[in-house]
């Protein structure tokens, strides 16, 4: 016998249930007369009970789990049932990896397959709808394959040597560095009027000290 995963009859009272878990205080246990006082006192509601355990948000005896209380927080509540709607359809998930993109007759024949069943199996196209009505409310963006939330956080690197807005890149100044020797050089001029004697000297201390 094929063991289908969760599914109800009415799966159009899916948002409505999920709607009161976040509106109505949370309740010791989650049970007919709960539903009945939120205003869900149609028997159709009464379905989602143990589709509610089998997501995770109550445990076996009805009560409300830590998962049930994360979910009524609308900052995460999407993500948290994402998280479980992968747990919960696992099967289809490991020959679908992102079923929730999928369109309705390709779930159905991938279904078809993970159970074993005919075309005419009865039951597929509840298990269908009640599992878009489950998308329609979860968030998968941040969830991985395997049905966890993705909680790693990308880690950019910084690289110095390009320019950012608020500190552009200031390529270093190049620098010619020449060395070279100074001397001083001390003269002992004979005393003379002849001109022509001065400036022989400093003509030959031209030629031979100072030309490069």
């Amino acid at each position: 016998m094929a063991k289908y995963p969760p599914y109800v009859d009415a799966f159009s009272t899916i948002p409505k249930v999920f709607e009161e878990i976040k509106k109505a205080s949370v309740p010791p246990k989650f049970t007919i007369d709960f539903l009945g006082s939120v205003g869900l006192k149609s028997s159709s509601y009464r379905a989602m009970i143990p589709i509610l355990k089998k997501l995770g948000f109550l445990d076996a005896a009805s009560v409300p789990t830590s998962i049930y209380k994360e979910y009524r927080d609308d900052s995460k509540s999407a993500i948290v049932l994402g998280v479980q709607v992968k747990k919960a359809y696992g099967d289809l998930y490991k020959v679908a990896e992102y079923a929730h993109k999928l369109g309705k007759d390709a779930i159905t024949t991938k279904l078809k397959t993970v159970l074993g069943v005919g075309d005419d199996d009865k039951v597929v196209p509840k298990v269908v709808s009640t599992f878009q009505e489950f998308v329609k409310l979860s968030n998968f963006d941040n969830v991985i394959p395997d049905g966890k939330p993705d909680v790693k956080k990308k880690i950019e690197e910084t690289d110095h040597t390009k320019d950012t807005p608020d500190k552009p890149f200031v390529p270093p100044l190049k620098t010619n560095k020449t060395f070279g020797i100074s001397y001083t050089i001390n003269l002992n001029l004979p005393a003379t009027t002849e001109i022509e004697v001065y400036n022989s000297i400093f003509k030959a201390l031209k030629d031979n000290l100072l030309d490069e």
